[in-house]
């Protein structure tokens, strides 16, 4: 047995059953056993980890982003400094490629850029300072444990995050008999994890499962993110004025929880192959749901943000691009020189309608390239 599944195995005989929210930080986070303290021994990401990132398709992706941001910087009014404020930051690499494009193109802009990295795991800061060491840009960049820290900072600028609120940890709730329950985490036969459904007995998931459109079909299982509308409420808080722009792949809540969708979308990724064997092995494997758009718009709205728009990855980068694919003169991240990279990013039957964008705002109005080619609606 290994020493997570020990570690997990002695909670459950203490309480009989645990939370899948609880079993899903351990397998994931647990700082010496988890999944993400794989990374420093094994990358996550690209042909030798367990799935692809946008990231991993090489520095296009950081053009785009910092194209965006210059873009915000000057809606803001050029503030001195403009705080760049990264969660998930992984390896480092996105905030590489962000800075060296601003320096390369916009080195007035480069010069105001206070780039925060929130980052909680001591192994993985460690990973995180080497890398931008040795890009040469460590002048550039703080990091701080978690999301409250910065509120003394009252940051002006852009909170952001790639493919992070897929892996904050959630719920699982089933339709049984006319009413609704949890599904727990506990011990079967030989010490084998497995499913227990338990009645909810908490307020915070019965009073949002009130508030979702969910379906009434028996055996109906899904996931209910509290963790992700809590982050955001924190995010919300923490920023003085600017934007939060959410990468992830997910729905608006009435695809999210439509009748078709009777399993959920929690999922396991081992090795570029999908599992639903959420329960083995774990901090050998992502886990892994989608994310509620809806509800993360919500939960930012409570928190003083407006919600400006929500699109997909293709059609955000085509606003972004805009200007350089009509000729106009501007900083520029080279779509024809890296022209395969620009199609894996952006063609629908690769990442372009893989990912979603959900941008909001505090204290400014102004809409951004981004959002140029938004359909209306959507959450």
């Amino acid at each position: 047995m290994s020493p997570l599944k020990e570690i997990i195995r002695a909670e459950i005989l203490e309480l009989g059953s645990i939370r899948f929210d609880r079993f899903m930080d351990l397998a994931l986070n647990h700082p010496l056993y988890g999944y993400y303290s794989r990374e420093l021994e094994k990358p996550r990401t690209g042909r030798e980890g367990d799935f692809f990132t946008s990231v991993s398709v090489g520095p296009m992706f950081g053009r785009l982003l910092a194209r965006q941001f210059f873009q915000m910087w000057q809606v803001l009014g050029n503030p001195s400094p403009f705080w760049m404020i990264e969660q998930g930051a992984h390896d480092g690499q996105l905030a590489c490629d962000i800075l060296h494009w601003c320096r390369k193109e916009t080195p007035e802009f480069f010069e105001t850029i206070r780039y925060a990295v929130i980052e909680p795991s001591a192994s993985m800061r460690d990973l995180q300072q080497k890398r931008i060491e040795e890009e040469g840009f460590s002048q550039q960049v703080a990091w701080f444990q978690k999301i409250d820290s910065l509120s003394a900072e009252q940051p002006m600028g852009v909170f952001f995050s790639n493919e992070l609120v897929d892996a904050l940890p959630v719920r699982v709730i089933t339709r049984k008999k006319e009413e609704w329950r949890e599904l727990r985490v506990a011990l079967g036969k030989e010490d084998a994890l497995g499913w227990v459904d338990c009645p909810i007995n908490d307020q915070e998931l019965a009073d949002a499962i009130q508030s979702l459109p969910l379906s009434a079909i028996e055996g109906y299982t899904t996931e209910i993110n509290l963790s992700a509308c809590n982050w955001m409420g924190q995010v919300g808080r923490a920023m003085k004025r600017g934007y939060v722009l959410t990468i992830d792949y997910g729905f608006p809540a009435s695809i999210y929880y439509a009748d078709f969708r009777v399993g959920g979308t929690l999922t396991a990724y081992l090795e570029h192959r999908r599992s639903d064997e959420i329960l083995v092995g774990p901090g050998s494997r992502d886990i892994t749901a989608h994310v509620d758009f809806t509800a993360l718009a919500k939960a930012g709205e409570k928190a003083g943000l407006t919600t400006l728009g929500f699109v997909d990855q293709q059609r955000f980068f085509m606003g972004v691009a805009h200007d350089e694919l009509s000729e106009v003169e501007g900083p520029r991240v080279g779509l024809v020189e890296n022209l395969r990279a620009w199609n894996t990013l952006t063609h629908p039957e690769y990442l372009g309608t893989r990912f979603q964008i959900l941008l909001q705002a505090k204290n400014v109005e102004a809409s951004v390239e981004g959002l140029r080619f938004a359909r209306p609606g959507g959450l």
